[in-house]
């Protein structure tokens, strides 16, 4: 379906062009519209009309990265006089990702140099598109958080991200762009630390601060989902995450509630504002609040009794969840066994009772 796209868009950038498609065979070059990859890097390279050259671009991602010369061919696209061209080039490479390697320096030169910031941030986009595989870069990846334009800085961010603990040695300049002023940069600079895991482990108290007070709620939900990623390592956010469970914005609470739960025992301290989550106006802030709780392990015992009355929640997902988690605490959750048989026997949905029989077998174990 893309190949006929790009065949449809081919044609109309060259209306004049013969009419044959891509054609492949054995003992014949691969073909595009009756040129083969030289010929379209020729064209690409000497043709005086951009929109020649942008159809170049188009004919040689159809051929693909594993057509001999086609990466570093488009790659020479990168260096054309026309923006528009290189910004395709820069596209056209990472979608050709991860075969098109060899043209990360290439990719991470043009971000940090081209004149135009929509090449930049197009290139630093399509850097990102190469994964971990684009930790040679890291270095130019971090100097482009300084770029002058925020979608640069927006789209470096969350390549390193990306990239993952790889590109841990980024962690003090994300941690800048925790004040950016652009808000999608502080977004993916909070993404990026958290995809470090406990590589960014320093980044730990900025994040909190930021899920405490940024004015923005996306960048507050980003905050508390990387603190999330980070596991035990962001223990010390813990108070900060069990504030965030009262934000006014319900994807800030969310992202509050799983990430307490991705911190297991270490978000003990937290109990008393888990359990006053049982009672949010959103029913998955609830269920996640639930399992949070449940993570606890034995720890949870002091909110058996706040996990009881979730037994008649009247949303039957958060019924079931609190079920669910009551039998995962074994004999921890002694205490709830009356209310779990009445559920059994009386819950008006049949994926409750059956949920609250295999808790009862659970907490009461071998017979």
């Amino acid at each position: 379906m893309v190949r006929g796209l790009l065949i449809a868009l081919l044609a109309l950038l060259l209306p004049s062009a013969g009419l044959a498609e891509y054609q492949a065979t054995t003992d014949q070059p691969r073909v595009v519209r009756g040129k083969t990859a030289s010929e379209w890097i020729e064209l690409l390279e000497k043709d005086p009309k951009p929109e020649r050259r942008r159809a170049a671009l188009v004919a040689l991602s159809i051929l693909g990265p594993k057509e001999p010369g086609v990466v570093v061919g488009v790659s020479t696209g990168l260096n054309d006089a026309d923006a528009a061209v290189r910004r395709q080039a820069a596209q056209t490479l990472g979608e050709m990702a991860p075969a098109a390697k060899v043209a990360l320096d290439s990719l991470a030169k043009t971000m940090e140099s081209d004149k135009e910031q929509a090449v930049r941030e197009t290139a630093a986009k399509a850097l990102g598109r190469f994964g971990a595989d684009a930790k040679p870069v890291v270095s130019s990846l971090t100097h482009a958080l300084q770029d002058r334009h925020a979608g640069t800085r927006a789209a470096a961010a969350e390549t390193l991200g990306r990239i993952g603990s790889a590109a841990g040695s980024a962690t003090p300049q994300l941690v800048e762009r925790l004040k950016d002023p652009d808000a999608l940069v502080r977004g993916y600079a909070a993404y990026a630390l958290g995809r470090f895991g406990d590589a960014g482990r320093a980044a730990v108290p900025s994040l909190a601060e930021a899920l405490a007070k940024d004015a923005q709620s996306a960048v507050r939900r980003s905050a508390a989902s990387a603190l999330g990623e980070m596991g035990a390592s962001a223990a010390a956010a813990v108070p900060a995450l069990g504030t965030a469970l009262k934000d006014k914005q319900i994807e800030v609470r969310r992202a509050a509630a799983e990430s307490l739960g991705k911190l297991g025992p270490q978000s003990k301290i937290a109990l008393t504002a888990l359990t006053g989550a049982f009672k949010d106006a959103d029913k998955l802030v609830r269920s996640l609040a639930i399992q949070s709780v449940g993570n606890l392990g034995k720890e949870a015992e002091p909110a058996v009794t706040s996990l009881v009355q979730c037994l008649s929640d009247e949303a039957v997902e958060v019924r079931l969840v609190a079920v669910e988690e009551l039998g995962r605490l074994g004999s921890v959750a002694k205490g709830a066994l009356p209310a779990l048989k009445e559920a059994e026997k009386n819950d008006s949905r049949a994926a409750v009772r059956e949920a609250a029989a295999e808790a009862i077998r659970k907490i009461e174990g071998p017979m």
